[in-house]
């Protein structure tokens, strides 16, 4: 397979980097490419299930982009106008994600790429929806969440899995009440990694800012949401997602949302599953719909195509 590694230039300035590879079969999908954003702390290059769904894309007769944004990798440096940044999960502000996503879809519209399937996996699924929410790109057909986690504060703190999440929000909260912001902290949920106390505090403080199930209905191209079984037995980020998002249905005519059984967040055994769950879409026979569907929906219920 042939892959150009490309860049792109955020308008904010900072420099992103990404592979893109040309499709290798007849175009099965309408759709032209995919564009694809990685999870936290992960990258462009990282194997798994974006690199599974990227193969089976390309067979599927459509160009593929796997990029950077600004929160790759734990912590990284940036190249900025004016030098370097800090970046990486550890630094990053979910919300500069429409920068990197704008950025990137140009780019792939410079190409000549007009109907493009932006599909996120874990943050990235938070991350393509809330950029579609808040900055929408004429190019961008569809979106596809593949395990996208809530950031919902209420349920963090209620939710009988989350005694670690309440321990870890209160230490940040103690350290930014300090003047110690800027510190370091080892959290283990929603997931275990590094950041600063106020990061913490603005991912997952009350306003509830990127939880991307309200989101939901400010987008206006068809939606594909999947969460995986395994990961709403877990993580409390996922659990009752599905219940959330059918809650909604009457204001989601766009969005279909349904659980892969037996997959966790990574999908481990199962990494063709969220492409060919995208090749059986309902969207596909009726055009510009998408539908809600019950949480008790399950992918073994649909036939693949």
């Amino acid at each position: 397979m042939a892959v150009e590694l490309v860049r792109a230039t955020t308008a904010d300035g900072l420099r992103l980097d990404g592979a893109f590879a040309a499709p290798s079969g007849p175009q099965l999908l309408p759709l032209d490419s995919c564009l694809f954003l990685h999870g936290t702390g992960s990258n462009f290059y990282a194997p798994g299930v974006l690199e599974a769904f990227a193969d089976s894309a390309r067979t599927s007769g459509l160009a593929t982009l796997r990029v950077n944004t600004r929160g790759h990798d734990g912590v990284c440096s940036l190249a900025a106008r004016s030098g370097s940044i800090r970046g990486g999960a550890t630094f990053e502000k979910v919300c500069d994600c429409a920068h990197d996503v704008t950025a990137w879809l140009d780019w792939l519209t410079a190409r000549g790429c007009a109907r493009v399937a932006l599909v996120g996996h874990s943050i990235g699924g938070v991350k393509a929806v809330y950029s579609q929410a808040y900055a929408p790109h004429a190019s961008v057909a569809a979106v596809v969440g593949i395990s996208p986690p809530r950031f919902h504060h209420a349920w963090f703190q209620k939710h009988p899995q989350s005694e670690r999440f309440r321990a870890d929000f209160a230490r940040a909260q103690e350290l930014v009440a300090a003047g110690s912001g800027d510190a370091l902290l080892t959290v283990t949920q929603p997931m275990p990694y590094i950041t600063t106390a106020s990061g913490y505090l603005e991912k997952y403080g009350p306003e509830d800012k990127y939880d991307f199930v309200p989101l939901l209905s400010r987008l206006t191209c068809s939606t594909l949401i999947m969460i995986g079984s395994r990961s709403e037995e877990a993580n409390p980020a996922f659990d009752q997602t599905l219940a959330a998002v059918a809650g909604m249905a009457s204001a989601l005519p766009h969005v279909t949302a349904c659980r892969i059984d037996g997959a966790d967040i990574n999908y481990r055994g199962q990494l063709d599953a969220p492409f060919q769950r995208l090749r059986a879409w309902e969207v596909w026979s009726t055009p510009g719909t998408g539908r809600t569907v019950s949480q008790r929906t399950r992918f073994d219920d649909t036939p693949e195509s």
